[in-house]
């Protein structure tokens, strides 16, 4: 009973000297709770020095294409940047980062392929080392052109409508939304080969010298200017090209890209080989594309001669091209890569992507909603550039997220026509209300969806995919939501393919074009890649079994291109490759970490998810990447 008075005396007497002298106590104030650590991103833009011809920007270039005017305003853009995403935590935001890792796309791909990727390599940095990272998704020149504004009104507004009526309103016949008015006052601007011909300037040269302004950059940013540089997919062939360019063109001094980085990072791509010996008559075209016959040829859809003017065929170039010292005739080609996937069909993705974020695995799609009333009057039916689309249904009708689901899904129509979308994200799921909805990877899937592809193959081109498949890639929870999310995407609508065929028919060695005579040719200015040999960084490459690198062995003339490791990590003595036949010519044996080429192959991964996947117990990319990174930086 003393007990149950005790604290009443002690309070009154407590209450009672309160009265008689200063306050004892201050009132109870909750503590704030820290913020969430989530992840962020700002995507720059910073100025290369690449400045090929024809290109707006460059000297003596005037634009006068309508649509570029109406897109950028004033007198047209500048287009000789450089542009990524920046990756980082929040709560280290203004922090110096021990290292940047700076990632470039695959074909076709934007910078937004490596946000899930970045967060838990980020995450885990903390977790095991204290050790503060961010990674810089890379964007090649040709995102600039993408027009997204009403898609980046609809993402701020939370409107999907308001992308609708951006993208395809006119085929809709509907009226300007006023916000669109407000804002771009306009709807999409797309873009045909002709009117990007100086795209057949951007050679490869020319993205090197955009990744080296990334590089640059970071090396000013990073502690201890430790940076490292990967590719995904045909991203591995931009990284090597970068790692084997001498940027010093003019001088026998030597800038070579390798030198800038610490380490380099293959994600399901094999970055390159130094090719085969290189005839007179593929050094003649590749200088008759770069002096001018290529953007003749692309500008009148038609083949031309050197001077990018004078008619010519193959057959009769001898004849047809007499006037000039080189009579190699360059036929045309589109000036960005076209077919199945359109400019329409990726911008309908992300808005698709809105919508599946915003109103989740219900209803019908808004590519499928009629408008004014009309039966049968949706951007489904209306649109002809989104035939691929309507193709991929079936002519269903589904949810958004149902839709994007089987455009990219590694079992779908999509992936099968266009592999570089394979993504591991479920099964097609229920119809409710009428709608084909989506089965993400953390609910009851068929069993067919974990197919079984038998034992790994003993020849590199055996068999192709092995392994039970896996579905890594969390689709609704993640995958969507980076679709669209901030000022880059998932796709890059025009990638640049015809700069990129200027050098055709040459690896990674360019000497016998770029080296001075009697070695080459002289012409550093349209490739000066003379470095491939010299690589003496330590190297960590990524494949997925159901993907386009599925066993080591695709990783097998890199590591003969290169020199041996000298990182400080590496022993100095083993080889990149120890037993090329051992155990297999599949599984080749290689030096490892003490010979600086690691190889990890998770066991059915599709050719997206090496970037996309959750980091759980059979993903052999996130914390075998963190290692590499810990033990190289300096």
């Amino acid at each position: 009973m003393k007990k149950q008075f005790l604290l009443p005396a002690i309070l009154l007497s407590v209450f009672a000297c309160s009265n008689e002298n200063e306050p004892q106590f201050s009132p109870y104030v909750p503590p704030v709770p820290e913020p969430p650590i989530i992840l962020g991103q700002e995507t720059e833009t910073i100025v290369s020095a690449a400045r090929p011809a024809n290109t707006p920007g460059s000297d003596g270039v005037s634009v006068s294409n309508p649509k570029l005017l109406a897109h950028f305003g004033g007198n047209g853009p500048d287009l000789n940047t450089a542009t990524y995403t920046r990756y980082f935590l929040s709560n280290a935001e203004d922090a110096q980062p021990d290292a940047i890792l700076i990632t470039i796309p695959g074909f076709q791909g934007g910078a937004a392929n490596y946000a899930r990727m970045a967060e838990q390599l980020m995450r885990l940095a903390v977790d095991e080392h204290e050790m503060t990272l961010e990674l810089w998704a890379f964007d090649r020149r040709s995102e600039q052109l993408e027009d997204r504004a009403g898609l980046e009104l609809a993402e701020a507004e939370g409107d999907v409508t308001i992308g609708l009526d951006f993208l395809f309103g006119d085929e809709l016949g509907l009226e300007l939304d006023e916000r669109l008015v407000a804002g771009p006052n306009r709807r999409l601007i797309a873009y045909n080969s002709n009117d990007l011909a100086f795209m057949a300037n951007w050679s490869t040269l020319t993205h090197s010298q955009d990744i080296d302004a990334v590089v640059e950059h970071a090396r000013g940013i990073a502690r201890n200017q430790n940076v490292f540089l990967g590719g995904h997919s045909a991203g591995t062939g931009f990284m090597a090209r970068y790692a084997a360019t001498d940027f010093d063109l003019n001088t026998d001094a030597v800038d070579a890209g390798f030198r800038k980085l610490r380490g380099l990072v293959l994600f399901e791509g094999g970055g390159g080989a130094l090719g085969d010996a290189v005839t007179d008559d593929t050094l003649n075209r590749i200088e008759a594309r770069f002096d001018g016959g290529l953007f003749g040829a692309v500008s009148n859809n038609a083949a031309r001669c050197i001077d990018g003017l004078t008619a010519c065929t193959v057959a009769s170039e001898t004849s047809d091209c007499a006037a000039f010292s080189n009579t190699s005739c360059t036929e045309p080609r589109s000036s960005f890569a076209t077919g199945l996937i359109n400019t329409e069909t990726f911008a309908a993705g992300e808005l698709v992507a809105l919508d599946g974020d915003l109103n989740g695995d219900a209803g019908v799609s808004v590519l499928l909603q009629d408008q004014n009333d009309m039966s049968g009057n949706n951007a489904l039916a209306q649109v002809p550039a989104l035939l691929p689309v309507r193709i991929l249904l079936g002519g269903g009708i589904g949810s958004s997220v149902a839709l994007y689901g089987q455009y990219l899904d590694d079992d779908g129509l999509g992936a099968a026509a266009a592999p570089f979308l394979a993504t591991s994200i479920g099964a097609p799921g229920p119809e409710v209300d009428g709608a084909l909805t989506w089965l993400n990877r953390d609910e009851e899937l068929p069993d067919s969806v974990l197919s079984d592809n038998g034992a790994a193959p003993t020849e590199p081109r055996e068999g192709r995919v092995w392994g039970v498949e896996v579905e890594p890639t969390d689709f609704e929870g993640q995958l969507i939501g980076a679709t669209y999310r901030g000022n880059t995407n998932f796709f890059d609508w025009y990638y640049p393919s015809s700069g990129l065929s200027i050098t055709a028919g040459l690896g990674l060695d360019t000497t016998a074009l770029s080296a001075p005579a009697p070695l080459g040719r002289g012409r550093s200015d349209i490739d000066n890649r003379t470095q491939a040999q010299n690589i003496d960084l330590p190297v960590i490459a990524f494949g997925g079994s159901n993907g386009l690198t599925p066993v080591p062995g695709d990783f097998f003339s890199f590591a003969s291109a290169i020199a041996p490791c000298a990182a400080p990590s590496c022993d100095g003595m083993t080889p990149r490759i120890v037993d090329a036949l051992q155990p297999s010519l599949a599984f080749p044996t290689y030096g490892d970490v003490a010979g600086g080429f690691e190889v990890y192959i998770s066991e059915g991964y599709s050719h997206v998810d090496i970037v996309t996947a959750e980091n759980e117990a059979n993903n052999q990319v996130i914390a075998p990447l963190l290692a590499f990174m810990h033990r190289n930086i300096q």
